[in-house]
């Protein structure tokens, strides 16, 4: 009786190492403006619906302290731009009415958001509450997209740590199975655990999707849609835009792919990861028990950690991340 010939060949055996390390000043970057920042516009009024010019709109990042103060026009417009994401508290103040102040809200990556204010008469030192409930999402533009937050990024369970398989969350969105082709985001090094990576958006090609970086074209080269892959502990946020009327957006046919970073804060914060998978957790198959081959073993070891917080209060912070992947498989070939 002839017996199959077993044999083990260890077929991959990488390191994939990430860091990331960010220090943040309390003022804006021009670089970003209209792709990662968000922006914030709205109307001031007095009690019978005039318009009220010359108030001063003054917007408070409630992580970092660091404020944007504007004023309103003639017709009582405002205007604030190049806000980074986050959340945020709004207040007016005008001579003869008393001070107007919203709720937190929250501001998203490349979202133009509307609030306006209704001054009451009386002194300034009387403060009057805005629910957040007032702030309207994407009035002022056309762009359709849907804003993935940092509860979704943190808290979904994702086979990979692969953040793109959180685009399938949206409309439009369809998987592609990436371990088909090891040359376009898929295989051993692009995909070892055969999850689904780098979808298509829009029933175009999953190379025809743009990806950002923190306001930056993150595109790698033909054989990858991105060619830096953030960590999931390094995202604060990112949105998938399917439809925009903007020059900046104007280079692709699939959908577009807006990744924010943390950053530091007022309070220090950070979190440690550590997640290992292996084969040798699963049972071995019964005819590979009778012909007594030994289980193909894939194991996948990833750890880390981030870490910010404050240099100088309202002023400097800083962030850091880290991630190591170790990647060991063994084949076995009858």
């Amino acid at each position: 009786m002839n017996s199959p010939l077993s044999r083990s060949l260890r077929i991959l055996s990488s390191t994939m190492l990430t860091v990331a390390i960010g220090i943040a000043m309390s003022v804006n970057s021009a670089a970003q403006a209209g792709t990662a920042e968000a922006a914030l516009n709205g109307t001031v009024r007095d009690p019978s619906g005039a318009v009220v010019p010359s108030s001063t709109i003054t917007l408070i990042n409630a992580q970092t302290g660091f404020k944007q103060v504007t004023q309103s026009n003639a017709t009582g417009s405002y205007s604030l731009v190049d806000i980074s994401p986050g959340n945020y508290t709004a207040t007016v103040t005008k001579e003869g009415f008393s001070t107007s102040k919203s709720s937190e809200f929250e501001l998203g990556v490349n979202q133009t958001a509307t609030l306006n204010f209704d001054l009451r008469v009386g002194g300034t030192n009387t403060t009057v509450e805005v629910p957040a409930s007032s702030v309207q999402i994407e009035t002022s533009t056309a762009e359709l997209g849907t804003v993935i937050g940092t509860v979704e990024v943190s808290s979904l369970p994702l086979n990979g740590r692969n953040f793109t398989e959180l685009l399938l969350l949206q409309p439009g969105v369809s998987p592609v199975n990436a371990t088909e082709n090891s040359g376009f985001g898929g295989g051993f090094f692009g995909n070892p655990t055969g999850t689904v990576v780098l979808p298509a958006i829009n029933g175009q090609n999953n190379r025809s999707n743009m990806y950002l970086l923190d306001g930056i074209n993150n595109y790698g080269s033909i054989r990858d849609t991105y060619a830096v892959q953030p960590t999931l502990d390094d995202i604060q946020e990112f949105k998938v835009q399917s439809h925009n009327d903007e020059a900046q957006f104007g280079q692709v046919l699939g959908g577009i792919v807006n990744v924010v970073t943390k950053s530091g804060t007022n309070s220090l914060h950070g979190t440690l990861l550590w997640r290992f998978q292996s084969q040798r957790f699963d049972s071995i198959s019964n005819l590979n028990r009778l012909n007594g081959t030994p289980i193909s073993v894939f194991s996948s070891n990833v750890f880390g950690f981030t870490a910010g917080g404050p240099v100088r209060k309202n002023r400097t912070f800083f962030f850091a991340a880290f991630q190591q992947d170790d990647l060991h498989s063994a084949g076995n070939f009858s």
